[in-house]
């Protein structure tokens, strides 16, 4: 089964991620494999350089910053990227499937896209954080961020309107890492990971 870990930009996903796998369980990063597959020759490089044309790329991969401002100031240019890269990302999900182990996947797109996600994972689990904490984290990991002509990318408003979004379990970032870990811990024990 694949076990999703959501929540938005900087409350804790990738160190819940780390520590599970610490415990022993399977993990894997979405952003990560969207970061392989945007090196040149690869699968993604290919597709934002068909779709977006060469200044989106450079002689290595993708211009990440650079395709950031585009799509996260042009919600159209926002569809047409999810609508290349969605396809690959369930094409990955249906592999972590087939290999019939028990896998934690970080999935921060989940929040905004779980009517197409959601039949891939038996369990979500939501990570929230105090609003300091989120924001401090998420200029630390983006501090590119700022420079964007819109106040909405650190929230990514999306064309699509958000919808509910069912969750297992929610794991609460408020106070120190001691507590998150042993929140943590508990899942990982319940669903015998």
């Amino acid at each position: 089964m694949l076990i999703c870990l959501t929540g938005q930009s900087g409350v804790g996903k990738t160190t819940a991620l780390k520590y599970l796998n610490s415990l022993g369980a399977n993990t894997f990063e979405m952003d990560k494999y969207i970061h392989q597959i945007y090196q040149r020759g690869m699968i993604g490089y290919k597709l934002i350089l068909k779709h977006f044309g060469k200044e989106y790329v450079d002689s290595k991969k993708v211009d990440r910053k650079k395709l950031g401002r585009l799509v996260f100031t042009n919600k159209k240019m926002l569809m047409k990227l999810n609508k290349i890269m969605f396809p690959i990302m369930q094409k990955k999900l249906v592999e972590l499937q087939q290999n019939r182990t028990n896998t934690i996947v970080e999935f921060a797109l989940f929040l905004e896209h779980n009517l197409i996600f959601k039949k891939y994972f038996k369990y979500v689990i939501l990570i929230r954080a105090k609003k300091s904490l989120k924001n401090n984290n998420f200029l630390k990991k983006f501090s590119y961020v700022i420079n964007f002509p819109t106040l909405d990318v650190g929230n990514i408003k999306n064309p699509i309107k958000n919808s509910k979004i069912k969750t297992n379990f929610i794991v609460d970032n408020f106070s120190d890492l001691k507590v998150f870990k042993k929140e943590l811990k508990k899942i990982f024990l319940f669903l015998n990971l």
